[in-house]
């Protein structure tokens, strides 16, 4: 027997507390990823009724860690010789008989397969670009050389011509490179999944008007409303029409020709051929539905751009408040959209960013924000197949409003040649006519001032106007660090210290590189990535010892092959397809059956068949085999008789050493709240990415 002594000397306590030690780590671990998981699903849970998530309305996870641990250790060690003599006899008779019902049945469980689509998160890295001169930036293979214009491009690299200001560098020169080489722009090749631009005003720049039913200055942005009056185009003719019996006749004022008159025996198509002869901008709407949209460049929600028959989506916004001034009780609903070269997520955060800006927009108009309902539908194919900008747009309906046609003239007055009861034209004014003998307008910008008519001109449109003065703004702070530049009706206000941030996303889970030089640095190297949880090309899914292998969309998939799909149900139904084939041809299970319905695949087969996959976040297995429990079954009988003598001795010296323990550990947890950083960044990421 082994002395006690040797017993404690042999005892690896360092190793024993070493493992207590790493098991509290372990546990620190998951209580942190806990807590990232939480605020990701507060900044994903919108409530009904609601447009704010819950991380926005002020839930805020907490951090736990351990403030301290104690480590208690206790063993009790029992020593014991016991010696037994002893010597049985024993005469044994028995009777049996027995019978036995033993029978095995194979039977039929399920399980299910869950394609998932999209929650995995790309590594992301941002990038500030700070000044107008030359700099590099490398990207996984790429790198950009930046070039002043008029300067022989670089030898080597993808050259980036600079602009005349910052903000054109950045928005036209080193925006366009970065998204050429993204999926969002060349689905083949690149190192990005996107990139992302946003601008970083950190001068505290600020400008101020007299008349801000013209101008909106709001800290470093001005919005020109719209054109002053006086200017081509002010005026809207909104003609409604409760029949088109008489052919209608609509009449502006002398000088302006023969009425213009339409035989259409539709109310639309006697709309259309009014609106075609006043304006062919002209705005219809019929049932609810306006034949007019608001497009967007790739990933911008705040300024609409001119597509196809909608080249002046400003007018067009517009024309729907003055419409909904003419009929006080009417509503409008913006229905934002996104094509589909990005994540549903973050489509789905795109789309709903650019309702709600037009509708912002039309509150600047001086529509009531109580009349306007704004909504994200996130990513469609419904509009075009082919066109992706068709897809990038916010869609306009109405509610409470005739059948009506929104035309630009510059007459004050017009009406029907003899209208029956509902027929109405009026004129509105694009803006709020002014008080009398108004102000010159004024933009007070670091001291000086800009008028109107003086120091900029006028335009036609609100963005030329807004490109006038944004020019004049520039030529006056040509030797200074302060400028202007404008995207729309908007004008950007920009100072020192003010610069252009990228977050750029990764295509793979594996970081690209990222280095940078001159007016370009690294503000945030790639990061707090996770594995994508969309299905792959090469994943597999394994049944008993057979892998079924995805393929990319688009290829024609062979024996045990299944295609990736558009879309999570269309990548569940392409694997059930596969599942069924290959038991039917007998390379999987006999019995096996799928059947897709949603991202969902419900199997069917013998109960304990085997399921694997490569990539757990994308197939969510229910188990690791197909369930259900079989059942046995079998009949048998016998009788026996038994007779025996039975002598027994025995002689036994038993020696114990009994080794007990007890191992403690007293933690406290104390709980700290979420650092205003990781807040910040986690709502950063949800904007920009999976809101």
């Amino acid at each position: 027997m082994p002395k006690a002594g040797k017993l404690l000397a042999d005892l690896n306590v360092a190793d024993f507390i070493g493992d207590m030690a790493l098991a509290v780590a372990d546990a620190q671990t998951k209580l942190d990823q806990n807590s990232v998981d939480q605020s990701l699903r507060l900044g994903q849970t919108v409530l009904p009724g609601m447009t704010q998530n819950l991380l926005s309305l002020g839930l805020q996870p907490a951090f736990y860690h351990f403030q301290y641990a104690d480590l208690e250790m206790h063993l009790n060690i029992y020593y014991s010789t016991a010696i037994d003599l002893g010597v049985n006899f024993n005469l044994d008779r028995e009777n049996e008989s027995s019978n036995y019902d033993l029978q095995t049945e194979a039977v039929s469980g399920t399980a299910t397969i869950t394609v998932q689509d999209g929650q995995g998160l790309p590594p992301t890295g941002k990038v500030a670009f700070t000044a107008n001169s030359g700099g590099q930036l490398t990207v996984g293979s790429t790198t950009y050389a930046l070039f002043p214009s008029g300067s022989p491009a670089p030898a080597t690299g993808e050259p980036v011509e600079l602009g005349a200001s910052l903000w054109q560098s950045a928005q036209e020169g080193l925006l366009v490179a970065l998204r050429n080489n993204s999926v969002w722009t060349n689905q083949a090749t690149g190192d990005l999944q996107g990139v992302h631009m946003q601008w970083v005003t950190v001068s505290g720049v600020t400008a101020s008007t007299n008349r801000p039913d013209l101008y909106v200055c709001d800290k470093a942005l001005i919005t020109v409303r719209t054109s002053p009056q006086s200017a081509p185009g002010d005026n809207f003719v909104i003609a409604s029409l409760d029949s088109v019996s008489p052919p209608p006749s609509l009449e502006l004022p002398s000088g302006s020709g023969s009425p213009h008159t339409s035989a259409n025996g539709t109310v639309a198509g006697a709309l259309a051929e009014i609106g075609a002869a006043i304006d062919p901008g002209f705005v219809l709407v019929t049932g609810g539905e306006c034949n007019r949209a608001l497009y967007f460049d790739t990933n911008d929600d705040d300024t609409p751009q001119g597509h196809g028959a909608d080249t002046l989506p400003l007018v067009s916004l517009d024309a729907v408040a003055a419409l909904l001034t003419a009929y006080p009780a009417a509503r409008v609903a913006l229905d934002g959209w996104a094509d589909e070269r990005s994540t549903p997520a973050y489509n789905q955060s795109l789309s709903t960013r650019r309702a709600e800006s037009m509708k912002r927009a039309l509150v600047s108009r001086g529509v009531t924000a109580s009349r306007i309902d704004a909504t994200g539908r996130g990513e469609t194919t419904r509009f075009s197949t082919t066109d992706l900008a068709a897809n990038r747009r916010v869609a306009i309906t109405f509610t409470g409003v005739p059948d009506v046609l929104i035309a630009r003239t510059s007459h004050p007055t017009a009406a029907w040649t003899g209208a029956p009861s509902g027929r109405q034209a009026r004129i509105v004014p694009r803006t709020v006519a002014p008080g009398a003998s108004p102000p010159t307008p004024v933009i007070t910008f670091r001291g000086r001032d800009y008028t109107q008519g003086t120091d900029f001109q006028v335009g036609a449109t609100a963005e030329s106007t807004a490109e006038n003065l944004a020019t004049s703004i520039r030529a006056a702070n040509a030797n200074t660090t302060y400028g202007a530049f404008n995207r729309g009706d908007r004008i950007y206000l920009h100072g020192p210290g003010d610069y252009a941030l990228y977050t750029l996303f990764a295509r793979t889970p594996t970081a690209p590189t990222l280095s940078a030089a001159g007016s370009v640095r690294v503000a945030e190297p790639f990061g707090n990535g996770r594995p994508p949880a969309s299905p792959q090309a090469r994943d597999t899914l394994v049944i008993e010892s057979v892998q079924l292998v995805a393929v990319a969309a688009g290829t024609t998939p062979q024996a045990n092959e299944f295609a990736l799909g558009v879309s999570a149900a269309e990548t569940a139904q392409n694997l059930s397809d596969a599942i069924n084939a290959g038991a039917a041809a007998g390379s999987l299970p006999s019995g096996l059956r799928a059947q897709a319905a949603g991202n969902i695949v419900t199997l069917t087969g013998p109960s304990g068949t085997m399921l694997g996959t490569s990539n757990r976040n994308a197939f969510l297995l229910s188990g690791p085999r197909i369930g259900g429990r079989s059942s046995v079954s079998r009949k048998e009988s016998s009788g026996r008789e038994l007779r025996a003598l039975n002598v027994d001795a025995h002689l036994s010296v038993k020696q114990e050493l009994n080794v007990s323990g007890s191992s403690t550990i007293k933690a406290r947890l104390v709980a700290v709240p979420a650092p205003p950083q990781f807040l910040q960044a986690i709502g950063d990421y949800l904007e920009r990415w999976y809101p």
